[in-house]
């Protein structure tokens, strides 16, 4: 038969794409073979066959067969040789195998010793490629099965002041005008660096406040400090204090600039500094009539600035990028800041607000409002003025995703007062929910390739695999969580409108164990788990849960809460005398602000 086969602009010899290469494919070679050998031969090549007549003979005159050419040639020879070596091949192996039962048996027994060592580093390479996937996340712990126990400390002039801040490998403390870099384990100080007093480094997790943990590690790590009264204590002099930033590596090396007098920054894990700076439009700080409800009004025609977004390098002062957030109808109270007797006053640049989170910057403010990745994209639509703000929220709710994107409001909804979420996924998907995601606390830092979301009062599981995204894989018309604690080994560990704290089968929806109300229960506090619960700690088969000793709050102290996965029971717990300052997780090991100063527990 004949094939043509395309022309391949690679081929040697067909340098024009108008040829093409056309060639016969043959079974046997005329004159040569005949049913895989040589015509006239028998198998067993003893030469020509006796009982063939005439053989050997003079032939009658007949057409002459085709002389075979080089490619029948060839293949013939090709067959020829594979069918050889396939033959001498099994022979070899043949001759290896032991034909005696001890042989045998000796055999199984080698080849059952390979499987299982085999198996077993597999199991190993598993067991470290899940321990390498959980302390990359930032509520990963190395231990959590038996109680932890302080192994060193680091006494501070001022620990209520201070912050504890990851870095790859370094536990950055800092506090009394320094950053002090930390071996985790041992809490042998490797390094110290100058920085100015009250410094702000991060970002940094909250304090007082528990949900998702998503603050990256800083590297570098970025600080800002400011002198003077223009000194906020949060994110710059706004109104003329002296600032600087240090950008300190992990190794200590760092290197300090001046920043302008009043810049409004903040601090980013990737070594980036966020300006935030008001433009044009009416700044002017003054009073504002308040009707008999004691609701502010602003100026008639009043028009405020806009903002200016701008990240730039922290140690070199170059910009990565900008966007400037258009004036859009603002809200009186969202331009007002109150004075010390307690009256209201139009304060623009005081009235600024902002939240770093992972990967996601939102700013909001005196009619401006935004959602920006730390690359510089837009989030939000900054041609819908109603994407954010909407419905009298200045702010959306955007958020990163632990395995990957982000999610944010949905401004197409058909009904404006039911809040539901679009997702976008890391592989580019996108899909619009019925509800909202509940992003979890702390993760296992594997992708069970689903996420939940609240629907109304109940939960459902929606895909996020590649080419499936967006499809429901279970609901639970029984569970109303509220807020999801943790996503660790198949299992998700809820808040639910009961106040109860439950675990459910992720792949399935069901009920696996509730937790006794005896020992964590919210009751009214239901709706506000995260001035409860300060963070979730994970190390794949305990959670940690830190846990306010009086959800009332008329008793100061804390409760450190270990709870077994597997059923629910309580491993082991801590009472502290101390209110909760900070915990954090670096390199799988805990450490914690005390009323003295850091302390690593393990």
């Amino acid at each position: 038969m004949t094939e043509r086969t395309q022309h391949d602009a690679a081929a040697p010899g067909s340098p024009e794409p108008s040829k093409v290469h056309t060639f016969d494919l043959i079974d046997e070679v005329p004159g040569v073979t005949d049913g895989g050998r040589p015509v006239g031969v028998d198998p067993d090549g003893a030469g020509p066959d006796p009982e063939q007549p005439d053989a050997g003979a003079d032939q009658p005159d007949e057409p002459a067969p085709r002389a075979p050419g080089r490619l029948a040639l060839a293949l013939a020879g090709a067959r020829t040789a594979v069918g050889r070596t396939a033959r001498r091949g099994g022979a070899a192996v043949r001759r290896r195998l032991p034909t005696t039962r001890r042989g045998k048996i000796l055999l199984v027994g080698g080849t059952a010793s390979v499987v299982v060592l085999a198996v077993a580093a597999g199991v190993l390479v598993d067991a470290q490629l899940r321990e390498r996937a959980l302390l990359a996340t930032p509520g990963g712990v190395r231990s959590l099965e038996a109680k932890p126990a302080e192994q060193w400390s680091i006494d501070l002039e001022n620990p209520i002041a201070a912050t504890l801040v990851e870095m790859p490998g370094v536990l950055a403390v800092a506090g009394d005008a320094k950053v002090r870099g930390v071996d985790p384990a041992s809490g042998d100080v490797r390094w110290t660096v100058d920085v100015g007093e009250d410094p702000r480094c991060g970002p940094a997790t909250s304090v007082g406040i528990g949900g998702p943990a998503s603050t990256e590690p800083a590297d570098p790590l970025v600080c800002v400090s400011s002198s003077g009264d223009g000194d906020d204590g949060d994110a710059g002099g706004g109104d003329g204090g002296e600032q600087t930033v240090t950008v300190i590596d992990a190794d200590g090396a760092a290197q300090t600039r001046e920043l302008e007098p009043g810049a409004v920054v903040l601090p980013a894990a990737d070594g980036g500094l966020i300006h935030l700076a008001p433009t044009g439009g009416d700044q002017e700080q003054r009073p504002v009539v308040v009707d008999k409800l004691g609701a502010p009004h602003l100026p008639k025609a009043f028009v405020g600035p806009d903002l200016t977004v701008r990240a730039e390098d922290a140690a070199t002062g170059t910009e990565r990028w900008s966007d400037t957030v258009g004036f859009g109808a603002p809200r009186p109270d969202s331009c007002v800041t109150y004075d010390d007797n307690s009256a209201p006053v139009l304060d623009v640049a005081g009235a600024l607000g902002w939240d770093l989170h992972g990967g996601v910057l939102e700013v909001h403010g005196c009619g401006v409002s935004a959602a920006f990745l730390l690359d510089g994209t837009r989030l939000d639509d900054p041609e819908d003025p109603a994407d954010p703000p909407a419905d009298g929220v200045d702010t959306a709710s955007f958020a990163p995703l632990p395995d990957g994107g982000w999610v944010g409001p949905d401004t197409t909804a058909t009904d404006a007062t039911v809040p539901n979420d679009v997702v976008h996924l890391s592989h580019g998907a996108t899909f619009a929910l019925a509800g909202q995601v509940l992003v979890p606390w702390t993760t296992d830092g594997r992708d069970p390739g689903l996420l939940l979301e609240r629907v109304g009062i109940h939960v459902e599981a929606r895909s996020t695999a590649e080419g499936d995204a967006g499809a429901q894989l279970w609901s639970a018309p029984e569970l109303r969580a509220t807020t999801l604690l943790a996503r660790v080994s198949g299992t998700a560990v809820v808040v639910d409108e009961q106040g109860v704290v439950r675990a459910i089968d992720l792949g399935t929806g069901a009920d696996r164990w509730t937790l006794d109300p005896e020992v964590l229960s919210f009751g009214d506090m239901v709706w506000a788990a995260e001035s409860t619960i300060f963070g979730a700690y994970t190390d794949g088969d305990t959670l940690l849960l830190p846990v306010t000793a009086d959800p009332s709050g008329s008793t100061p102290g804390l409760r450190l809460l270990a709870v077994d996965l597997d059923d629910g029971s309580v491993r082991w717990e801590i009472s502290q005398d101390t209110p909760y300052t900070q915990l954090i997780s670096v390199d799988g090991y805990l450490a914690q602000i005390t009323q003295q100063g850091v302390v690593g527990l393990g």
